[in-house]
């Protein structure tokens, strides 16, 4: 699981999780990355084009797989030209074809519901079927809090710094620690302690699907307010699941 925000903010922990990841699984030839920014209707989307450019080159999507998934779960299509692009996944690209240059990507947008779950757990069947060598990725930042997201349930300052920091994020690590995905979609939407928490949700299904059985991992946790101290802030943390 790794964050999305801008390079100077979330840049760090998103390059941990990556390495991390790519030193226990160093040659995959696929990476399923869940993203999206998505509310609890969806829509579902599976991204069925040829590929992502990136600033390190063009990265090729497992067209067939995709498609096929598509079909079996009768999901939209992720657009290629977006009306309000979604750096949910833009960010996660370039790290992605850097550290596994020779996998193609699965990528899947899914909502902050409890579907989630069961198209992580079929996404994942799926790939072992069909025998791919692959890593899966939960794109999602945490809690965003202060007036920009009106959102400052104890106040500004401090407080809501230290609550942020030390009980909502920490909430929901640990149910993604606890590989909890039911908990990790009602925490993330009842505590707003997460963007994206269905795509962290399908990831852990899907590696349970899959049959991974590593235990997850905390590499990082910081908040944009350590970068840049200001009103609002938001949540980013790193687990390698």
């Amino acid at each position: 699981m790794g964050p999305h925000a801008g390079w100077s903010f979330s840049g760090d922990a998103a390059g941990k999780a990556y390495a991390w990841l790519s030193a226990a699984r160093a040659e995959p030839d696929l990476v399923v990355l869940f993203g999206s920014h998505r509310g609890p209707y969806g829509p579902n989307t599976v991204f069925c084009a040829d590929g992502w450019e990136t600033p390190v080159g063009l990265l090729k999507t497992a067209r067939p797989l995709a498609i096929a998934i598509r079909g079996g779960l009768d999901l939209e299509d992720e657009p290629v030209a977006p009306a309000h692009p979604d750096n949910a996944v833009e960010l996660h690209l370039p790290f992605v074809h850097h550290f596994f240059p020779k996998a193609e990507l699965l990528m899947l947008g899914v909502a902050a519901a409890d579907e989630a779950q069961r198209i992580g757990e079929h996404v994942g069947r799926i790939v072992r079927e069909t025998k791919r060598d692959a890593v899966f990725v939960g794109s999602t930042d945490l809690t965003h809090y202060g007036p920009n997201y009106a959102f400052e349930p104890v106040g500004s300052g401090e407080a809501g710094v230290s609550w942020v920091r030390d009980q909502n994020d920490r909430g929901f690590i640990d149910a993604v620690l606890d590989r909890d995905a039911a908990r990790v979609v009602r925490h993330g939407v009842e505590h707003q302690s997460a963007c994206c928490p269905g795509a962290v949700a399908a990831t852990l299904r899907a590696i349970e699907a899959y049959g991974g059985k590593a235990q997850p991992k905390l590499v990082d946790h910081y908040l944009s307010y350590d970068v840049q101290p200001g009103p609002s802030f938001v949540g980013y943390a790193a687990i390698l699941l």
